[in-house]
């Protein structure tokens, strides 16, 4: 009979081998994102990403199929640690109100990553990465609904339907975070504070009542 004992070099050889692959794997992204940042992803080879990552290029078809499939693994990686950014942050602060605190803690998180925005927002890489992106965003609307959900049940948002409103809660989240595919200013605390002040005061009354000035009509074109 073979005792508990008779597992543990198995086990043990099976944890070191898990634990080189993890190592590798992290290699490769991080200089698959140097590489792209450098390059672009269109011009990015595969070449030069086993090369800064020291590794051989037999390797790195153990871990990714192609490029495409390691830009959608960076992309993958970036949106969990949004996700798990989100989640410490509700585990710290489970007495703090839930909607700002995933703002201001998205926003801090996606500010420090910002130049994976830009690459994620540019061209083919951006087609390969919209659908995990699509899935990110879904994903963080869920944190919304449930707060929102509960605000409706006391009356709170009258007929207002909170999934709709989760949803366009976090269009304004993406409009803010593209903001810094362009600029880095205003920094995340900023851009939370002016997130926030929208939804708690809103838009003064006389902008949604009155009549605004005439905009400058664009000059014709001449023929």
């Amino acid at each position: 009979m073979e005792t508990r004992e008779s597992f543990q070099p198995h086990q043990t050889n099976i944890g070191r081998v898990e634990r080189r692959r993890a190592k590798v794997r992290a290699q490769l992204l991080e200089a698959a994102r140097q590489v792209f940042l450098e390059r672009g992803y269109q011009d990015a080879t595969i070449t030069e990403i086993v090369q800064l990552a020291d590794i051989a290029m037999g390797t790195f078809y153990l871990h990714f199929r192609d490029k495409e499939e390691l830009l959608v693994a960076l992309a993958q990686d970036t949106l969990q640690v949004l996700r798990e950014q989100v989640h410490a942050a509700i585990e710290q602060h489970a007495n703090a109100p839930l909607v700002p605190l995933i703002i201001r803690t998205l926003l801090r998180t996606a500010y420090e990553q910002r130049d994976l925005l830009l690459l994620l927002s540019a061209g083919e890489s951006h087609l390969l990465a919209h659908p995990h992106l699509l899935a990110g965003q879904k994903g963080l609307a869920e944190h919304f609904i449930s707060a929102l959900r509960a605000a409706a049940e006391t009356g709170l948002l009258a007929s207002y339907d909170p999934v709709l409103l989760a949803h366009l809660l976090v269009g304004m989240l993406m409009r803010a975070m593209n903001w810094w595919v362009e600029q880095d200013e205003p920094g995340p605390d900023a851009m939370a504070d002016h997130l926030l002040f929208l939804l708690g005061q809103g838009l003064p009354s006389s902008l949604l009542t009155r009549k605004g000035p005439v905009p400058p009509q664009a000059p014709m074109a001449e023929n």
